[in-house]
């Protein structure tokens, strides 16, 4: 007996996975792509808040040193420091104001008149303009050695007060403000040293596996900021979302591989092979002899739909019962109709008036599709004798059924009761049917011989179809000997493993040849 459950499938498991992992990569790499789009839009923001107050120090610097040179103070005199602080009062952004004879430090607000002048050193850029920079000038002043930016013109210096820089929101990674005189130099200025590459003229993004890095230069000084934040530190700060997205793409990859192998699952279910087996030709014909026990000779046959796809076999008793509750009964039927019709027209070993019995739904003959066809027509005109084999039930008791069984027999089809014997079958309903032919149920033969329920049951239907002069045929007779009682119990007629199994049309040519 063929076995109808599919295998396991190797590569059922290999699709699974590999849609899973295909998923959990597709999942990670749109969090990469989301993520890294956020550190490069966190990146941009801040840079530009980040040069706007370097803006807006160097805009006061300048005020104020183009303010103080405006007045023309010759020396640092008591007006001078009172205006140079009353000045930085009045500033945000600067720490201290310096006034410069030559290139001596005279005077500070923080100091007042210098004890001993300082000899400054050389300034590191001076613009068109005729502003001077120590863009990170080691300074003293009342608190010890400290770095700042510092510029000058004129007469005066001032100190930048970088508190203001150090208040900004840091990125979560590494940076550095640099002042660049020209696009091949520059220094730094605040910040992390190394950060700023120098590779855009004015502004840029590099994404690269480590790290995500962002430059920018302002259009009215000579300044550039720049940020990196390495993947593995944002990883390492972000753990807990880190791992919580991480088991969001693991349940997501995990979840879509059990569906891919639920879903090739169920197309290798029962359900699903039945109804695909229409479209992709899977259904066959095969022919079991009905044998007359008398002359023993082969006198029709039943045609048997088997079923067999890439995933194998599969049992009437399996796909019977679908196909029966589906609304692919008929489409069925009608496809087994075409083959077995192209089946035994190449067959000429054949006689005419062959009895070929082909099984009906009752949900067929109750919506009466047999009438809407053509195949049945063709069946008729065929030079076979063709019965069909009904199974009684409720659906058979409609108004529309009757009608439909009416036009069968009308166009010179008989009719054959199947499986009498169980179920809803009963002798009032075979009786209004106008049968031709009865067929005992093989569950009332397989232990006749042995004087089983059928020894007692079968010689009162045969007596019973004899009444309603109707043939007797005895289905799953297997032996000799089982053969030899229901043919002593006046069956006439019978089908199974003793006669033949179910066999193609050549091969029942050809047994038919040699009981001629």
């Amino acid at each position: 007996m063929p076995n109808s459950t599919p295998p396991f499938r190797w590569p059922h498991v290999l699709m699974s996975v590999s849609v899973g992992l295909s998923l959990l990569s597709l999942y990670v790499l749109v969090i990469a792509v989301l993520a890294v789009q956020g550190l490069l839009a966190s990146q941009s923001t801040k840079l530009d808040v980040l040069m706007a107050e370097t803006e807006t120090m160097a805009a006061e610097a300048r005020t104020v040193i183009n303010r103080l040179n405006s007045m023309e103070f010759k020396q640092c005199s008591d007006e001078a420091l009172a205006t140079m602080r009353r000045e930085l009062f009045m500033a945000n952004r600067i720490r201290d104001i310096g006034f410069v004879q030559g290139n001596t430090l005279v005077c500070t607000t923080g100091q007042g008149v210098l004890d001993s002048p300082l000899e400054q050193d050389p300034w590191d850029y001076t613009n068109k303009e005729g502003f001077r920079y120590w863009p990170a000038a080691r300074i003293v002043l009342f608190d010890g050695n400290i770095t700042a930016p510092i510029a000058g013109k004129g007469s005066f210096n001032v100190v930048l007060e970088t508190q203001w820089l150090e208040q900004q929101p840091r990125p979560g990674g590494r940076w550095e403000l640099v002042y660049r005189n020209s696009p091949s130099a520059a220094k730094f200025t605040f910040g992390d040293m190394d950060v700023f590459r120098n590779l855009f003229e004015t502004s840029g993004q590099v994404v690269s596996f480590a790290s995500t890095y962002t430059e920018t230069c302002s259009a009215t000084i000579p300044y550039c900021a720049s940020m990196e934040t390495k993947h593995a530190d944002a990883l390492r700060r972000n753990q807990a979302f880190s791992a919580f997205l991480l088991l969001i793409g693991l349940v997501l990859g995990a979840g879509s591989g059990v569906a891919t192998w639920l879903l090739l699952k169920n197309r290798r279910g029962i359900g699903h092979r039945a109804v695909r087996g229409i479209r992709n030709d899977s259904y066959f014909p095969l022919y079991q002899p009905i044998v007359n026990l008398e002359t023993r000779e082969i006198i029709g046959c039943e045609v048997l739909a088997r079923f067999e796809d890439r995933y194998g076999a599969m049992l009437p008793d399996e796909f019977i019962p679908v196909l029966a509750q589906s609304q692919y009964s008929w489409p069925f039927t009608q496809l087994i109709m075409q083959k077995t019709l192209a089946d035994l027209n190449s067959t000429t070993g054949l006689p005419d008036g062959f009895k070929v019995n082909i099984n009906l739904f009752p949900s067929d003959i109750a919506q009466s599709r047999m009438k809407d066809a053509d195949i049945p027509l063709a069946l008729a005109a065929s030079r076979f004798n063709i019965a069909f084999e009904i199974t009684e039930d409720e659906h058979l008791d409609t108004a529309t059924a009757k009608d439909c069984i009416q036009w069968i027999k009308q166009n010179g089809f008989e009719l054959a009761v199947d499986d009498f014997g169980t179920g809803y079958s009963n002798l009032s309903k075979v009786r209004d049917l106008g049968c031709n032919t009865l067929k005992i149920d093989r569950s009332f033969v397989f232990d006749i011989d042995s004087g089983g329920l059928g020894a007692a049951l079968v010689p009162l239907m045969v007596r019973i179809a004899k009444e309603l002069d109707m043939d007797v045929i005895a289905e799953g007779v297997e032996t000799s000997t089982q053969a030899m009682v229901i043919a002593g119990m006046g069956v006439g007629l019978a089908q199974g493993w003793a006669f033949g199994k179910p066999m193609s049309a050549s091969q029942l040519e050809k047994l038919v040849c040699k009981t001629l």
